[in-house]
């Protein structure tokens, strides 16, 4: 049996603090019909979210390219969209949308109808106006931007997918001068599909590429090196080949010149065949691309996943992370060792959700953005230096309790109500479950004998809650949220 140290800061709430402090808020939004957010960033005394959706007036319409700004309180300022009815305007993926060197914006993604597709890439002035659009390979096949970045020389480098000459899907490179008119494009890739997500800058005024490849197995990280003219250098996969994981969507540099790349993995002992088990990991590498530490985190189930990283201005990592439908805000210090985790859920929805783009803020906060489910919502949640958001939360590892683990498990339903289901391996009796609050003091202890696998919380406030169950020989814990 191994010992994990499992920090137990489960935040539930919608408030915010001003007066000097960190402003904090959870927030749910619902401006357009059936929208996401995965894009953040701060402006003009508050933020502005991108994402996707259909207007409420039109809510069988074309897809919008949809921005939300608040104030530092999470209250709407302003909401716009982009787009007609000819054709459906995506956004990209996550943090598609960036900061100029002008103090304007960019945007990478893409349009479509039932016959074109096109790659597109959006420049906005400093008020989020519309200062031109170019579309790129405006054709019958399928193609896309999934992100940029504004390159050194004032241009833009784009990476995406196009299926020209591979039916399956290349990765594609576009490099443009600082009016979005094509320099020149490259593509990439195996004889199966091949996406490229994200993108940056190194430091030989290369390009780092990453995304997905299915022609190394089933689905796997693919990490290309290219030098400043798009030319292929090498390349990297990461993740089991028999299973579908291991896309990367992120990469983050470092102000050493190290890369931080996040991706979910595949575990290949799993509790049961009849779903995917997952974890996720976070690697990092020095500055010529060698790996440095490569680390596993994460409750192993079916819907694990780490969304996107950040790199803090002390150094230490951040991340948005599912640990099955549980979704938080995991931190780590620069060598990879866990410091603490922290779970929100989001007010009103009752189905899956996800964080997806993150940012730090002036206050050395975070602002996160994502999407909530049952309904449909934009999900906004700020929380101070820590992960907090809620007042006088303890930063650190004051609420820290040390178990003796050997499994995660799935518990049911997740929000529960009234009683809290699990199922454990067969000839398991006899177990105590243990119930604790985001400050690790033990609330519910019960003693299931014979075949039950059911404890009521209907005495439970609605918040998040960490549940461990042990037995004779083994132990197991998870997470959920009592509505």
């Amino acid at each position: 049996m191994k010992t994990i140290t499992i920090t137990i800061y489960l935040i539930f709430c919608a408030v915010y603090v001003s007066n000097g402090q960190a402003n904090i808020f959870n927030r749910v939004y619902d401006d357009f019909h059936l929208a996401d957010l995965r894009n953040i960033i701060e402006y003009n005394e508050g933020y502005v979210a991108l994402g996707g959706g259909r207007l409420l007036e039109n809510p069988t319409g074309k897809v919008k390219i949809i921005l939300l700004h608040v104030d530092y309180q999470g209250n709407t300022v302003w909401t716009k969209s982009y787009g007609n009815e000819i054709y459906n305007y995506y956004h990209g993926t996550r943090n598609s949308l960036i900061e100029n060197s002008d103090e304007g914006y960019s945007l990478a993604g893409s349009q479509n109808n039932d016959t074109i597709n096109a790659c597109m890439l959006m420049k906005f002035d400093q008020n989020f106006d519309t200062l031109w659009t170019k579309l790129y390979f405006d054709n019958a096949n399928f193609t896309v931007f999934y992100n940029h970045i504004q390159t050194t020389d004032g241009g833009y480098a784009c990476v995406g997918t196009h299926d020209e000459d591979d039916p399956d899907g290349d990765v594609l490179l576009v490099k443009t001068d600082s009016e979005g008119n094509m320099l020149w494009y490259k593509k990439y890739g195996t004889s199966a599909r091949d996406m490229g997500l994200c993108i940056i800058e190194t430091g030989d005024d290369g390009y780092l590429i990453g995304g997905d490849t299915r022609g190394l197995g089933n689905g796997n990280g693919y990490l290309l090196k290219t030098d400043a003219n798009g030319n292929l250098q090498w390349t990297k996969n990461y993740g089991n080949s028999l299973y579908p994981d291991g896309t990367i969507h992120s990469i983050v540099k470092t102000p050493d010149n190290e890369y931080i790349i996040p991706l979910t993995s595949y575990v290949t002992d799993p509790i049961s065949a009849s779903f995917y088990n997952r974890k996720y990991n976070i690697i990092k590498l020095d500055s010529d691309f060698n790996e440095i530490w490569n680390k596993q985190y994460g409750i192993r189930a079916e819907y694990t996943s780490l969304a996107t990283v950040t790199v803090a201005s002390d150094g230490s990592i951040w991340a948005t992370i599912k640990d099955d439908r549980n979704v938080g805000l995991f931190h780590l210090s620069s060598d990879g060792d866990s410091i603490s985790k922290h779970y929100y859920s989001a007010e009103g929805s009752i189905g899956d959700r996800s964080l997806l783009s993150i940012r730090q803020t002036q206050d050395s906060g975070f602002i996160m953005a994502g999407v909530a489910f049952e309904p449909q919502v934009m999900w906004l949640v700020k929380t101070d230096s820590c992960g907090c958001v809620v007042e006088d939360c303890e930063c650190g590892g004051s609420a820290v309790e040390q178990f003796t683990e050997e499994l995660e498990i799935v518990v049911y339903p997740n929000p529960a109500k009234d009683v809290l289901y699990f199922n454990l391996p067969e000839n398991t009796k006899n177990v105590r479950v243990e119930i604790y609050d985001n400050l690790g003091r033990q609330l519910i202890t019960n003693e299931l004998l014979g075949w039950e696998n059911s404890v009521d919380v209907k005495q439970l406030k609605a918040g998040n809650y960490f549940v461990r169950i042990v037995s004779a020989e083994e132990s197991w814990s998870g997470w959920f949220v009592k509505e």
